[in-house]
């Protein structure tokens, strides 16, 4: 295994820092570790989820759902909402310091058998706010897949911080494929 694959992505919304790991482990097996409050420990923090708010919830019912999460850091608290969640496909974070963040798991078929391809995404409203996020975030989101990966075993590639910082400084700008495009680009 050799690493993160990073980009910069933009959309009819806005523009993401994709970050994305190849786990030789099954979509359950990832999914399982990600989402599980104590073990995050390991390779972020520990976690605890509120009531769930909003329309599902029977409080106001324009409002979404969301749940409160806080991260349990050595100092603080990180507080934020999850936004979506579906089992065994993604979760989606809304983080007071952080903004939008989603992390999805994807099934592969690769020389191991099942795969799974997981892929952070760290949305901003602009390229050029997300450049800035990259530069500042990327590195530790990147440090953080590749504990991850670790604690499911996993040998990945180490790299320094000057590395990261330099990977995420310059990362190119990528056009998201619209639904709605034809097949021959044009």
């Amino acid at each position: 295994m050799s690493g993160t694959s990073p980009r910069l992505v933009t959309w009819e919304n806005g523009t993401d820092l994709v970050i994305e790991v190849l786990l030789e482990r099954d979509v359950e097996t990832v999914w399982n570790a990600l989402t599980d409050a104590e073990s995050a420990r390991a390779w972020f923090a520990p976690f605890r989820l509120g009531e769930e708010t909003g329309a599902d919830a029977g409080d106001d019912a324009d409002a979404p759902a969301s749940r409160p999460i806080t991260f349990a850091l050595e100092d603080i608290d990180l507080n934020g909402s999850v936004l979506s969640c579906e089992d065994f496909d993604h979760v989606l974070l809304e983080l007071d310091d952080f903004g939008v963040l989603g992390l999805r798991v994807l099934p592969i078929e690769g020389e191991t058998g099942q795969e799974t391809l997981l892929v952070l995404t760290h949305t901003a409203p602009d390229a050029e706010t997300a450049r800035g996020q990259a530069a500042e975030a990327g590195p530790m989101w990147d440090t953080h897949l590749r504990l991850f990966a670790r604690t499911l075993g996993m040998d990945i590639a180490e790299v320094t911080e000057p590395e990261l910082v330099a990977v995420y400084s310059d990362l190119d700008l990528e056009a998201a494929e619209s639904a709605d495009a034809p097949e021959d680009g044009s």
